[in-house]
């Protein structure tokens, strides 16, 4: 015969058991997220680009497709942007945010549920990459104490059910300009004369481009993003990039040299010159491009210019001769004055004698 305290004890587990699914599966019905708001649908409109863009003037639209018969019409609001209207930057991103929701025309036609697709319209305008996110919609209709009544609504993505209808868009360009230029200034500069710069970049957020070629007249600069590039310039001489995509940045250093000149830098960026006419603490210091707060330079959709100016500071020939040559040439000072000192020194002990 079997034990009766066995017997509780199986019948505890068992109800313990019976419980704990019980409570699982409330739990799980409850964390369903709900997108009702008094019979419509929420969906949020995200609009990205990078840091130098100036915003379009876009509108953008949606579809809520019924997938049941004789399920009410749907009519979701266009979201619009307007030119030059501002974002929020979030992380490298400046980001616009719209708001339109879905709405359901007329009555139920009874209790049930009833399934829709809702999707953004693929438009064609330039620069612009749309969202082809697609969400399942479910609406619960049940009989209310006042007749038909919205109970719930869901909404389904690709990664199973959400609390929220979101589409994102981005807005991106890949033909913007950077030109590097080397000026010299003083009487005895010597305008061929070549100068040591590198230059590093930083891939745009908007665009996966980390190769970037630039050309010195028909040299080409080969560059890496996060890799320092050396270079020369002479006066006269630009270093130039073409099609970068905006938000890239970078940095220009001018490398140290105690050659008598002193650099200095003026930066422009999207038309706005971030750097103005900055030197060099002294002669055969280095300088750089980076902007107050070791800010990165950046490439926008308008004009990107980076100018250095090298001012010569001495009266040193402008061919370099004496510079470059004056050890040699005070050796030879120190030889003939020896000589001739030699040969005084000689011809008074001769004419001693």
């Amino acid at each position: 015969m079997i034990n009766k305290k066995k017997i509780g004890a199986l019948i505890l587990a068992g109800t313990m058991l019976l419980s704990m699914g019980t409570t699982a599966f409330a739990a799980g019905e409850s964390t369903t997220p709900n997108v009702n708001q008094n019979g419509q649908v929420p969906i949020t409109k995200k609009f990205e680009m990078a840091d130098g863009l100036t915003t379009p003037a876009a509108t953008f639209k949606f579809t809520a497709t019924s997938q049941t018969p004789g399920a009410l019409p749907a009519t979701i609001a266009d979201v619009s942007f307007t030119e030059g209207q501002t974002g929020t930057l979030k992380g490298e991103k400046y980001v616009l945010e719209g708001t339109t929701a879905i709405s359901f025309q007329g009555t139920w036609p009874h209790a049930g549920e009833y399934v829709y697709t809702v999707t953004e319209k693929q438009e064609s305008m330039p620069n612009v990459t749309y969202d082809a996110s697609s969400y399942t919609l479910r609406v619960y209709v049940i009989n209310g104490t006042n007749g038909l009544e919205v109970e719930k609504i869901t909404a389904q993505g690709a990664t199973g059910k959400t609390d929220k209808i979101l589409f994102t868009n981005t807005y991106a360009k890949n033909n913007a300009t950077l030109t590097i230029e080397k000026n010299t200034t003083g009487t005895y500069a010597d305008k061929t004369k070549e100068f040591n710069f590198e230059i590093t970049f930083t891939k745009s957020p908007m665009s996966d481009q980390t190769s970037f070629t630039g050309n010195i007249g028909s040299e080409s600069v080969e560059c890496t993003a996060g890799t320092a590039k050396p270079f020369t310039l002479a006066d006269g001489e630009q270093l130039v990039f073409s099609n970068l995509p905006v938000g890239t940045t970078y940095v220009v250093k001018e490398l140290a040299a105690t050659d008598g000149y002193t650099p200095s830098v003026t930066v422009i960026e999207n038309i706005t010159t971030t750097v103005n006419n900055r030197t060099a603490a002294q002669e055969g210091d280095a300088l750089d491009t980076l902007k107050e707060g070791e800010k990165k330079n950046l490439v926008g959709e308008y004009e990107n210019k980076v100018t250095f100016t090298n001012t010569h500071q001495g009266g040193v020939v402008p061919t370099g001769i004496l510079m470059n040559n004056l050890p040699f040439i005070l050796l030879v000072a120190v030889a003939i004055v020896a000589f001739v000192s030699l040969a005084v020194i000689k011809r008074r002990r001769t004419s001693g004698k």
